[in-house]
């Protein structure tokens, strides 16, 4: 590869085209100048000439996206040829484009290919004079020789354009060819039309040449509307954000592949996709990166997968498409797991997905049916650990009613506005902005070492995240005091248990509520606020507690440095049995030997 990232082949396919194309700009020239044309033949060797400058100036678009255009060049250049000769016609075409180039600030070496094809079109176009000789040039030979030579210069045109694309993008030339031609070959079977009419108004009456300019305008205002109602229907069908599609057009494609696999026999799987944790990221990051993620997953669902048809709903909601029945859907559900994690965002931090997948007809009889247990499979995975698929079974998921699903995203609601509070606390607190996201990722591993069930895990997991929640009642002074607090601070301090508690009351969240209450009780009774001792302490308390005094003792604080994660051990070790569960205290060892095997190692031998 060079330096502007095009193979070296694709600059030989171009020195290629540029060595026939010169020689034949080169005759044109010497034709030209040995025969000089007469006062009215360079009077409309000029006038189209200019013609074909200001089309090629205003191209008309022939897609949504303005990738392919086409000019009404075209005509003028053919007519050209038929009426003024060949020589004229290359001439004609090449000066057009590199002066179009040119203005468009193009590079010069794709303005060299450009101008090349262009012009080696325009001389294909004189073939069928060639072979048959312009003779009388009667209406017959003029609509066959605008005919058969604009056909010839389309296809040359686009077999060398296409050429240059296939070697640029490994697509098959085959392909690029047939889609070329499907999209541009009407417009220039009209441009045939237009261009015998210019070459008889002119033989006719080289004044009569004004008549043309309303079929051109039509012809262009046609264009231009029909491309107006193709943006129009794209954008009421597109998520403006990705290019995926939206609601409208998923609730559209579902029921017409629903009806084709009911039809044919077929299949079609429904997966819908909620991008984990997308809040937090765009509170801490920023929406503008947000979208950049957004952007980045929509091209992860479609990639390498034409089948799969993606929908964006807004926010951080997606739905994919796929006529396949739930095992092959979930195989490439976890292949898009697996893509994700490998893939290095914009914001260089882990991204998940969850994803409820149901199929149709085995799991629902219609569309409706469809997305409500797919949905039905979407909230079980997230209940469950997120970073998940679930497909759905009747024996495992569960279908929730319109008026608990309207709870449910209350109580969600009121669960992120809670999360939203413990950032504030995290800044108010002097030694970590990241204490509470520390001990809900250690509280999650203790659960699991403890061999707690997956919905207690989560629980655990939610309940360090919110376990320093009372705080946001604790003045700024007291928290971020450097010495030793008052028996007054130190009261305002130990009431966080219940303010928190206060706060969590009523979302529907126990047990998490009562943990985060108890998680300064001591296993020999010397904690607040009630005094339990042992087992008489909730179990996620118990594990909230080691988890907060491991963070804490590992953190720098104002009034002391932080301890290294072996000592942090050694004193817990210490407590075990007095402050702290002991089971509590080895399973985190576990944790970190699993993780951290030096610092184990290193804390025991001390020991």
């Amino acid at each position: 590869m060079n330096n502007h990232g095009y193979p070296p082949r694709l600059y030989w396919y171009i020195a290629a085209v540029l060595g026939v194309a010169v020689p034949v700009a080169a005759g044109a020239v010497v034709r030209v100048a040995v025969d000089p044309p007469g006062l009215g033949a360079a009077v409309g060797v000029a006038l189209f000439f200019g013609l074909a400058l200001l089309a090629d100036l205003k191209p008309v678009p022939l897609d949504v996206e303005n990738e392919r255009v086409v000019s009404l060049a075209f005509v003028f250049v053919v007519a050209s040829q038929i009426l003024f000769g060949w020589e004229y016609a290359v001439l004609s075409a090449i000066v057009g484009v590199l002066l179009s180039q040119m203005v468009e600030r193009r590079p010069v070496f794709r303005s060299l290919f450009n101008a090349g094809v262009y012009g080696l079109a325009a001389f294909a176009s004189a073939l069928p004079v060639f072979a048959l000789g312009t003779g009388g040039l009667d209406t017959i030979r003029l609509t066959l020789f605008a005919f058969t030579g604009g056909a010839a210069y389309v296809l040359l045109n686009v077999v060398l354009v296409c050429g240059a694309l296939a070697i640029l993008s490994g697509e098959p030339l085959r392909q690029l060819l047939r889609d070329n031609l499907r999209h541009s070959g009407p417009a220039f079977v009209i441009m045939a039309f237009l261009a015998a009419l210019a070459a008889s108004l002119w033989t006719t009456d080289p004044r009569l040449l004004i008549l043309l300019a309303g079929p051109l305008f039509t012809l262009t205002l046609y264009q231009r509307s029909a491309l107006s109602t193709k943006v129009a229907t794209r954008d009421a069908l597109t998520d403006s954000l990705t290019g995926l599609g939206n609601h409208r057009s998923y609730q559209s494609l579902l029921r017409e592949a629903l009806a084709r696999a009911e039809e044919e026999g077929g299949e079609v799987s429904l997966c819908l996709v909620d991008v984990d944790e997308f809040k937090t990221c765009n509170d801490r990051f920023g929406h503008p990166l947000g979208d950049q993620i957004l952007l980045e997953l929509a091209r992860l669902f479609v990639e390498g997968n034409e089948e799969v048809a993606a929908f964006r709903f807004g926010g951080d909601e997606f739905a994919l498409v796929l006529e396949a029945n739930e095992e092959e859907a979930y195989r490439f559900v976890e292949g898009l797991h697996g893509r994700i994690a490998q893939t290095d965002f914009p914001h260089h931090q882990p991204v998940t997905i969850t994803v409820g997948i149901a199929s149709f007809p085995g799991h629902a009889s219609d569309a409706d049916q469809l997305q409500q247990v797919a949905d039905g499979a979407l909230y079980w995975a997230k209940r469950h650990g997120k970073n998940r698929s679930c497909v759905y079974s009747p024996s495992v998921v569960r279908i929730f009613s319109p008026n608990e699903l309207t709870e449910l995203a209350e109580r969600q609601a009121r669960l992120r506005a809670a999360e939203n509070l413990i950032r504030i606390v995290d800044s108010k607190d002097t030694y970590t902005g990241e204490h509470s996201d520390a001990v809900g990722r250690l509280v999650e591993a203790i659960a699991r070492d403890l061999g707690l069930d997956e919905e207690a895990v989560q629980q655990l997991r939610l309940a360090g995240l919110l376990h320093d929640i009372g705080k946001i009642a604790v003045p700024d002074a007291v928290l971020q005091k450097a010495g030793a607090l008052d028996p007054e601070e130190r009261a305002l301090v130990r009431a966080h248990v219940q303010f928190g508690y206060s706060l969590l009351e009523g979302l529907g969240i126990d047990p998490v509520d009562t943990w985060v209450l108890h998680h300064h009780e001591h296993w020999d009774g010397s904690g607040y606020p009630d005094g339990l001792a042992g087992e008489e302490i909730p179990l996620g308390s118990r594990v909230i507690l080691v988890a907060d005094a491991f963070d804490a003792m590992t953190t720098d604080r104002t009034y002391r440095p932080a301890l290294g994660p072996q000592d942090a051990l050694v004193e817990l070790r210490r407590r075990s049995g007095v402050q702290f569960d002991p089971d509590a205290v080895a399973a985190l060892e576990r944790v970190l030997a699993a993780e951290l095997g030096a610092w184990v190692g290193m804390a025991e031998a001390s020991a």
